[in-house]
């Protein structure tokens, strides 16, 4: 598990996807995304890469997700 800004990022050995969710460490956990590929061998490094490159595109806007809204150009 990793966390920054409030993202808890759980992945677990040997799977290919990384569950995201808003909370701490070591208390509750609300779920957000399941199921984010991520490409790298498993490992704390790079989950804490993934994870801190995840939450810095998703706090700027940058990242596409359903959290988004946005207005149509009418």
């Amino acid at each position: 598990m990793f966390m920054y800004a409030h993202f808890v990022f759980t992945w677990a050995e040997g799977a290919v996807q990384v569950q995201i969710s808003h909370g701490t460490l070591a208390g509750a956990k609300m779920p957000l995304w399941q199921g984010v590929k991520i490409s790298s061998y498993w490992s704390g490094p790079a989950l804490a890469e993934f994870g801190k490159a995840w939450a810095l595109e998703q706090l700027a806007g940058t990242r596409a997700s359903q959290a988004v809204i946005t207005e149509l150009d009418q």
